[in-house]
């Protein structure tokens, strides 16, 4: 491309910025030109706005991009609605939220208003599979070769792409297309060409047409030999290996100050390794590395994280970085594209962990049926049934049971001589794991049994179970974990031999790894002799389960509340430590009330009342503003969702989904029951 061009309004100008290698092979002198014109010609504006967001020179340009793209596109230029689409999709915008739907519609729309961008776009990602879209160069091959035969002095880059999609296919058509692409002044496909042949396993050919390439001004042509076997690297003599590091050293360092996204991959991965003549060192493979993540690499944001979550010892404090921010790397490499099943699972426990909380919808929304689907059950395992049991030496066993519909409680309490149990149906904990597994979608969700008489028996604590029960009171004895179904709380086995291995590693995440896997003396202290799996083991003697006799075996309570964990306290008198098998005798019980309150009281009332079990009900002025409003449009209307949400928590309950929350005894209810609304024409 030449040095400058002029800034016109048609193809002349906009085929500048088709390619990310294009727009980023952009002169320093024509980046300027554009940075002047960027306040006036919305052009130029398109033009240094695509720039910034692909190079992002001062780590810090994401915005100006965004805000200069978005005036393009007011202005009309189709392309720039294209460019904005893909921040948008990947969160590397201002608001810091993936959004595939708005990508998806940006694209669509600019594609359908002629723009040469969205069509590339759309080639490239039925090719390689990118942004949402699935795999299929067969159809991009024959539309492109049509298209070329009709079109045959067409751009470049279309039989650059037609290569590409070709490779596996028809690998000698493929090579016809890269040679095609530079005869007509392509530079790029010296890598194309370069990366096949080396695909084919013809190492001397694929460095021959790299280094015509390197010679030629294709800049990715200068890492190629980083991207070598370490293998055949030390195979070479050590004078051989002396030099070709030192021109593996400068390619990178040539394609890194060119805004090369991959060198700085291979520069941060080779000083990871230690391989090919580098020495390791995390602190210099940072360096690159974090280059990478200011252009959008998502494998450099995964190195990176990598490096900074199992090296973290490794590297000076003032490089160490937070577990909230080592998740949130992870995230952004899910983001850019990487699907590897640990970069999923990093994510995943980020998100039971809470570690990622700012993100919790998005991840729930996007990332967590991805983070399954990498999970695919085994055929030979896929009914297995089990229960999972943490004991309060700190090692679990996964147990296999035998019924499917529903568990025989008092057969469970038998293997841990408890005589009964109370239920944690929710928590915080519990509820980031059944939505992680996607358990919400199948109406049920992980539960905890707990010893009901662990106090009374003087049973040691149980810190997995206080943590994931989070009322700040001790959890005695070994926990259960099982699946309760949302609507009968019914009790069933975890399915799955896959899904209870995601429950057992979701869990530790979210409880900061508290348990571990059996020793042999631990196996054979509960009667078990092997681990491989689930493994049954004869049953033990326990003591017959006299307690809650009105309970049956499928400890579904009665109809008219369902949702409380069975004990021996009366209803409404539950102690605080419910859920957990102690009577509060001497608890003072708080009658509930029905409060009716003026609109202009009512933020100073939920300060005052006790929303676990108060009812407020509200007097609105008989205005328009209020007319026609549902309970949840008035709530956040006036502002008042979070003070609710606050109360509820001051008094021993929690929130488990937008407006759903149990109460200290874990009952579940719907905030919107508790502050209601009415007009001062009904009162």
């Amino acid at each position: 491309m030449n040095s400058t061009f002029e800034i016109t309004h048609d193809r002349n100008f906009l085929q500048h910025f088709l390619t990310t290698w294009r727009t980023k092979s952009i002169s320093p002198q024509m980046v300027e030109i554009l940075k002047a014109n960027s306040e006036s010609d919305p052009y130029a504006a398109y033009g240094y706005g695509r720039w910034l967001s692909l190079v992002n020179p001062d780590g810090n340009s994401l915005k100006k991009a965004q805000d200069l793209l978005a005036w393009a596109e007011k202005q009309g230029v189709v392309d720039a609605t294209a460019a904005l689409s893909r921040m948008v999709y990947d969160g590397r915008n201002e608001y810091d939220c993936a959004r595939p739907d708005v990508h998806d519609s940006l694209l669509g729309a600019s594609y359908n208003k002629g723009s040469e961008l969205a069509q590339y776009q759309l080639f490239e990602n039925l090719v390689f599979g990118l942004y949402g879209s699935k795999k299929d160069p067969d159809l991009v091959a024959d539309i492109l070769q049509k298209h070329l035969e009709k079109n045959p002095e067409a751009d470049p880059i279309y039989y650059d792409l037609l290569g590409l999609a070709l490779e596996s296919s028809d690998p000698e058509a493929a090579v016809k297309a890269f040679r095609t692409s530079l005869k007509r002044g392509n530079t790029e496909s010296y890598y194309c060409l370069a990366d096949h042949y080396r695909k084919q396993g013809d190492e001397s050919k694929a460095c021959s047409v790299a280094e015509e390439g390197a010679r030629l001004g294709a800049v990715n042509c200068h890492r190629f030999k980083a991207g070598m076997n370490h293998d055949d690297f030390l195979s070479l003599s050590p004078q051989q290996q002396t030099a070709l590091h030192q021109e593996i050293v400068e390619g990178l360092e040539y394609a890194i100050a060119r805004h090369d996204t991959y060198a700085c991959f291979l520069s941060g991965y080779l000083l990871y390794t230690g391989e090919l003549g580098f020495s390791i060192s995390y602190e210099d493979a940072l360096k690159p590395l974090e280059r990478g993540c200011e252009m959008g690499s998502s494998e450099c944001c995964l190195l990176k994280a990598v490096i900074l979550y199992e090296n973290s010892d490794a590297l000076p404090i003032q490089m160490r970085e937070s577990a909230a921010y080592i998740a949130r790397t992870f995230l952004q490499a899910v983001r850019l594209g990487d699907r590897e099943i640990f970069t999923l699972d990093q994510v995943a426990k980020g998100f039971v962990s809470g570690t990622l909380c700012k993100y919790d919808e998005e991840i729930k929304d996007l990332w967590l049926s991805e983070f399954i689907a990498g999970h695919p059950e085994e055929e030979d395992t896929k009914d297995t049934l089990g229960v999972i049991l943490i004991y309060p030496q700190g090692f679990y066993y996964a147990m296999d049971v035998e019924e499917e519909d529903t568990l025989e409680l008092d057969k469970l309490a038998g293997r841990i001589d408890a005589s009964g149990f109370d239920i944690v149906h929710f928590s915080p904990i519990l509820q980031r794991i059944t939505k992680a597994l996607c358990l919400d979608k199948e109406s049920c969700h992980v539960a905890m049994l707990v010893d009901r008489d662990g106090y009374m028996k003087d049973l040691p604590d149980n810190m997995t179970g206080t943590l994931v029960y989070g009322q700040s009171k001790e959890i005695r004895g070994t926990v259960i974990f099982v699946l309760e179904d949302d609507k009968t709380y019914n009790l069933k086995p975890i399915k799955g031999l896959q899904r209870c291995y995601l429950l057992l590693e979701l869990l530790k995440a979210a409880t900061g790894n508290l348990f571990r896997n059996p020793t042999d003396e631990e196996l054979e202290s509960i009667g078990v002799n092997d681990l491989d799996g689930f493994e049954e083991y004869d049953d033990p003697d326990y003591v017959e389960d006299d307690a809650c006799s009105d309970v049956n075996e499928e400890d579904a309570c009665s109809d008219d509340d369902e949702g409380e964990a069975c004990s021996d306290v009366d209803e409404g008198e539950a102690c605080p430590d419910a859920g957990k098998g102690e009577a509060c005798p001497e608890a003072q019980v708080e009658e509930p009330r029905e409060i009716t309150v003026p609109l202009e009281n009512l933020k100073e009332e939920i300060k005052q009342c006790n929303l676990c079990i108060d009812t407020l009900f509200v007097i609105l002025p008989d205005i328009e503003k209020f007319w026609f409003k549902s309970s949840s449009e008035l709530i956040y209307q006036l502002g008042i969702k979070g003070a609710i949400e606050k109360n509820i928590e001051q008094h021993g309950g929690y929130m488990i989904d937008e407006w759903l929350y149990v109460d200290a005894r874990q009952i579940p209810m719907d905030i919107k029951s508790r502050v209601r609304f009415k007009t001062s024409k009904e009162s």
